[in-house]
């Protein structure tokens, strides 16, 4: 269908100029038969026509073609085929996916024709479909590889590793998904299913992490106010608070974070009306974190300025700027990585 338009549309053009009194183009009885008529595309070889000022420019449009051919093949493919965890990753993979074949090195291409006529050179190309299929399989396996290897190592390890590299095992597993499509047009051989399920299975598994994830929260008792933002962002991201680490049965999941507080009085001079008679307190919370074995994880300092009308106590135990912070570092790295 793809190559059929691209002929018709090249007849039109030729015809119109042919019509035209001062067109200088060539008419269609010049054009080379192979440009009008190109030889369909098979299983070994894509064919692509293409036309330039120059050799090069003919030829990038040759393969220019060839890739419409692949995209034609993909996005029936992609409307087809939907199995990626979720509506929004589905058309992350669409959108790259496309991107990926307009950037696609056509190993192996060669000229089998070129012509001269009217002053543009026209040109027939072929791409060998299994050398192609090999150079993008290959570059394919560098992130199916790493992919795997993190992932294995990540699961082997504990969920707190898993749920540590879970970003990078996804984007990983985006780059794998955004070539399947591509090889699966390439050769229609290829078991792009194998590789699906493996995606499908790793994102689910990274999912059910979190909820192996068991966390126990302690704190010195003028920092409950912020172990209850802790508490709630935990919850929120989906891993379990234990309320006791020893019913943990599963050691190696187990997260113990310890929330602490200091706070003094601050002197600040300002002459906004709205702060008058306010007081300022300098609050600071450590969030220790340890593993099962008491092993310090991450150690993260958060501080902040806050202030109140009711007095220095009143001021000292907001915690709306503590929640901001959290919310902007995140309640994982909070409790996995301490602060650079």
């Amino acid at each position: 269908m793809f190559k059929s338009a691209l002929n018709t549309l090249v007849l039109s053009f030729v015809f119109f100029m042919s019509g035209c009194g001062g067109a200088s183009g060539p008419s269609t009885s010049e054009l080379p038969k192979w440009f009008l008529n190109p030889p369909a595309s098979n299983p070994v070889f894509y064919y692509g026509v293409g036309e330039g000022d120059s050799v090069d420019a003919a030829k990038a449009n040759a393969l220019a073609q060839i890739g419409g051919t692949i995209s034609t093949s993909v996005s029936s493919d992609l409307e087809i085929n939907t199995n990626v965890t979720n509506d929004v990753i589905n058309e992350n993979i669409k959108s790259q996916t496309k991107s990926s074949i307009e950037k696609i090195k056509f190993t192996g291409a060669e000229v089998v024709e070129n012509a001269q006529s009217g002053g543009k050179i026209y040109t027939l190309v072929k791409v060998d479909r299994g050398v192609l299929f090999s150079a993008q399989k290959s570059e394919m396996d560098i992130s199916y590889n790493k992919m795997n290897s993190l992932y294995e190592s990540s699961k082997n390890g504990n969920v707190l590793d898993l749920m540590k590299n879970t970003t990078s095992i996804h984007q990983l597993a985006n780059n794998v998904s955004v070539k399947l499509p591509i090889l699966k047009a390439i050769s229609s051989d290829f078991n792009k299913a194998k590789y699906e399920k493996e995606i499908l299975d790793i994102f689910s598994t990274t999912r059910d992490a979190k909820r192996k994830a068991m966390v126990y929260v302690s704190y010195d008792k003028n920092a409950k106010g912020e172990a209850a933002v802790v508490k709630n962002h935990i919850s929120s991201y989906g891993m379990t608070l234990v309320s006791n680490p020893s019913s943990v049965k599963t050691k190696k999941n187990l997260l113990k974070l310890h929330v602490s507080k200091t706070a003094k009085k601050e002197n600040v001079k300002t002459n906004d009306p709205r702060l008058k008679g306010a007081s300022f307190a300098r609050v600071v919370v450590t969030l220790d974190t340890k593993d099962y074995a008491n092993k310090t994880l991450a150690n993260n300092r958060i501080e902040v300025i806050n202030i109140s009308k009711d007095g220095y106590n009143a001021a000292v135990a907001k915690t709306k700027k503590f929640e901001r912070e959290i919310d902007r570092r995140g309640i994982l790295k909070i409790l996995l990585d301490s602060a650079k």
